[in-house]
């Protein structure tokens, strides 16, 4: 029997290989998980904007914004996915403040936490900043 005649791949070809794989693999998983870092906060976008309308459609009835979720019948106080947890502040009479914080695997999204106020987002001041809201 020759060996030069047996089929198969030598030691160095499969270290290459792995080497190649293992190249691509530190180039594309961070940029993967960047992607859905940013996927993920439109959850959070989502959510800010539904308590938006529910607190104008509150107001639209009552002579205040409602200063809590459970008033606006949210039984849980989560974005829809449940990457953010949702938080109402300073809700009075003519403004209110809804706060989506990062929770779980997304508390490590450079964007931080979103805020939104009876104007739109609200920019800065520990907040996301504009490039965290474009999609």
């Amino acid at each position: 029997m020759d060996r030069l005649d047996t089929p198969g791949f030598t030691f160095f070809e499969l270290l290459i290989t792995l080497a190649i794989v293992a190249i691509l693999a530190t180039v594309t998983v961070p940029s993967y998980t960047g992607l859905v870092a940013k996927s993920r906060r439109g959850d959070a976008m989502a959510a800010l904007a539904l308590v938006q309308l529910a607190q104008e459609r509150w107001r639209a009835a009552n002579p205040a914004y409602a200063g809590d979720l459970v008033t606006l019948g949210w039984s849980q106080a989560t974005s829809p996915d449940g990457y953010y947890a949702l938080r109402i502040r300073n809700a009075d009479a003519g403004s209110f403040l809804v706060l989506a914080r990062p929770t779980g695997v997304q508390q490590s999204d450079p964007c931080g936490p979103f805020a939104l106020d009876a104007n739109g987002p609200v920019y800065g001041g520990g907040y996301a900043d504009a490039d965290c809201w474009k999609r």
